[in-house]
């Protein structure tokens, strides 16, 4: 199949498909809950005919997009906050390299953020797993997600790599456009966010210079921080069902995960936009190191920024105390933080049923710790 063919499979809408898009969203039973949610006291039928006027991705991004991020972080948490990106060049495309804890907000409060900041949104990588309804796919869609695929067979899995390589670097290299991607595999669940070396050989595959091909794409790496995770409890229920047996999602697990990120208390969010990386591969060629030894190094410059770059907060410092059972940190939170934490937590594990309290807390805890001791 020729790449053309492959990459229309998997590639955000184009404007000349947004009006049928949008017409099967206003006619998707569950689209109203989401305007009644979003749009918050706003005529549903007005709302409708404009969303029925719209004619291309950044119209939609402008008139839904923005307005639900807003309203989202308006509802779920304390404020956003970000820095790093006045080091960003309006006329260069990016491959955004991001820790990933959330499904769908870290992509979309960083587009949000471009845009305020008068940058052009960027394309967003968006498993296939998670393309489970019509309407998911529809708004993904027309907020330029395209499909990443993953998994499967050795075999499988080069050739999706092979897929998803080739429509990245024409992304960027041909059509002058940006793209975020997760550092890793689906979320961090343990609070150790870590890039995975198959990210930085797939992003390179093909190519005989690994620094030199890298540095066409301009990659930036980026850190969201959430004060409180939404997911915590899930998150640590998983970890905790994994170690037991091997842990298969339930129906529907995806979603809930999804709509508990998106209404769940997120505290404060802070998003940091690291250095680019060109200038720390230029140096790593003149290295001439072989090209595994090479993509570790990458992987680990990566991992360091988006490290630094974690905004440590009150719950992240009294985690890292109660794990090393001492106060080194106490100059960084009050008593009452510390009351109101170990209440929230207490709160969430007794909602569990038929587990270790005991070892769901020290997972818990250490979701919110280990960037702490990432940092060290």
């Amino acid at each position: 199949m020729e790449l053309s063919k492959q990459f229309d499979d998997i590639r955000p809408y184009n404007d000349d498909e947004v009006k049928p898009a949008i017409e099967r969203l206003v006619r998707h039973p569950g689209f109203t809950g989401v305007l009644n949610y979003l749009f918050e006291g706003v005529n549903a039928a007005e709302l409708t005919r404009k969303f029925r006027e719209v004619r291309s991705v950044d119209q939609f991004q402008v008139l839904f997009s923005y307005h639900t991020v807003e309203t989202i972080v308006k509802k779920s948490s304390a404020g956003l906050s970000y820095s790093g990106a006045e080091g960003l060049d309006p006329g260069k495309p990016y491959l955004f390299v991001a820790n990933h804890r959330d499904i769908v907000l870290d992509a979309a409060i960083m587009q949000y953020l471009l845009y305020k900041d008068g940058y052009k949104t960027s394309q967003i990588t968006f498993s296939e797993n998670l393309m489970m309804d019509q309407l998911l796919l529809d708004l993904g869609k027309l907020n330029k997600m395209f499909t990443f695929y993953r998994g499967g067979s050795k075999i499988t899995q080069y050739r999706n790599a092979m897929i998803n390589s080739a429509y990245i670097n024409h992304v960027l290299k041909k059509e002058k456009e940006s793209i975020w991607i997760a550092q890793r595999n689906g979320r961090t669940k343990n609070g150790d966010d870590r890039t995975q070396t198959g990210l930085v050989k797939m992003l390179a595959m093909g190519s005989e210079q690994l620094c030199d091909s890298l540095a066409e794409l301009n990659i930036i790496p980026v850190t969201i921080s959430y004060e409180n995770e939404p997911c915590d409890i899930l998150k640590a229920r998983e970890l905790y069902m994994g170690r037991k047996e091997k842990y298969v999602k339930s129906p529907n697990e995806d979603l809930k995960s999804i709509l508990t990120g998106i209404t769940g208390d997120k505290g404060r969010i802070h998003f940091t936009f690291g250095r680019v990386l060109n200038d720390y591969l230029s140096g790593l060629k003149s290295e001439k190191l072989h090209d595994n030894d090479a993509i570790e190094r990458i992987a680990g410059e990566i991992d360091r920024q988006i490290h630094l770059g974690y905004k440590l907060w009150p719950n992240n410092y009294i985690a890292a105390d109660i794990l090393e059972g001492g106060t080194r940190f106490k100059q960084n939170y009050s008593e009452k933080e510390v009351e109101r934490f170990k209440r929230t937590m207490g709160v969430k594990i007794s909602s569990l049923v038929g587990i270790d309290s005991r070892e769901v807390e020290t997972i818990y805890l250490d979701i919110y710790a280990r960037p702490v001791f990432n940092c060290e």
